[in-house]
């Protein structure tokens, strides 16, 4: 190696290097980058010749990165988050500020959380600008990658460098139509277990959490809808006596279309904030979290239609 081949790689090829290999092909890491693909794929040959290794190789009609490869994307991750750690201002000011907050979520969240906070950036902070993208089951994985800064979702982080806190905790209700036999008459186990069940999946290897707890009841439910989001559940449910069963929280979503009725069984539904270690004693980010946290703690109690306690 001549004595300056390794200046040649700086931290915007290091970055492409990363996104390429977490994206898995020059097109796609491109695309993500908001770069050319004679770009990306100008500052790939570079890196070759600096770390003497091809990095990607050809396996069919895409690319597969090489054993050093992948041990270079992550040493690079690890330096470009210690760098970012190192450059953070040690003060925020919100009326001045011009960051952009990244945060993947999915639809409860979405509709519980942001309308909020959109409301507070609008007042406190006009020029920071928010991205917002689909968890799906994969926000600890984006927080790993740097596609996002805050994770809010029912998974906890348990991965060394992430950080989590719990932010709400609520139950399970069973949202029915208004006019169903279910709002005025309730659930037992046995009416919910002879029920018609519209379930929500995500992703098709998505498993709602409170079937773990209809299992340990020997209670077992078959869904006669599957829908992808929960987002159209209002006007599916509409003139039906089906049941969603979901966090009572969307109560204060749904109503007064579908309304909650109290679930015949005990199962916690708890969502988590979780952030990387390059954001975790960044001002702007301490601000953002605080946000989250404050606004979560003024969600009003959903109401919730219990027919057994008025009996």
């Amino acid at each position: 190696m001549t004595s300056d081949l390794h200046l040649k790689a700086d931290f915007h090829s290091l970055r492409v290097l990363i996104t390429v290999h977490d994206k898995g092909s020059i097109s796609a890491g491109a695309d993500s980058l908001g770069l050319s693909q004679s770009s990306v794929s100008y500052t790939i040959e570079r890196l070759r010749e600096v770390f003497s290794d091809p990095l990607f190789v050809r396996l069919g009609r895409g690319i597969r990165p090489t054993e050093r490869c992948d041990w270079l994307a992550e040493e690079a991750r690890r330096l470009i988050q210690h760098y970012e750690e190192m450059v953070v201002p040690t003060r925020f000011d919100p009326a001045r500020a011009t960051d952009r907050f990244t945060i993947s979520c999915n639809f409860y969240e979405r509709a519980s959380l942001l309308p909020q906070l959109v409301s507070q950036l609008a007042v406190e902070a006009p020029g920071v600008t928010l991205s917002i993208v689909s968890a799906v089951g994969d926000g600890l994985a984006q927080l790993e990658r740097n596609d996002c800064d805050l994770c809010i979702s029912p998974v906890p982080a348990r991965v060394s460098g992430l950080y989590s806190e719990e932010l709400l905790s609520e139950r399970y209700g069973c949202f029915v139509c208004p006019q169903s036999r279910w709002a005025e008459e309730g659930l037992d186990l046995q009416l919910y277990s002879g029920a018609r069940h519209i379930m929500v999946r995500p992703a098709p290897n998505w498993r709602p959490y409170y079937l773990a707890k209809l299992s340990r009841l020997g209670v077992e439910i078959r869904p006669h809808i599957e829908v992808s989001s929960f987002g159209e559940i209002d006007r599916i449910v509409s003139g039906t006596d089906l049941i969603l069963t979901a966090t009572e929280g969307f109560a204060r979503i749904y109503a007064p279309r579908v309304v909650a009725v109290r679930a015949p069984f005990e199962a916690p539904f708890r969502v988590h904030m979780a952030w990387a270690g390059r954001t975790h004693r960044a001002p702007a980010h301490l601000w953002l979290r605080q946000r989250m946290r404050e606004i979560a703690a003024a969600l009003p109690d959903p109401e919730i239609r219990d027919p057994s306690a008025a009996a």
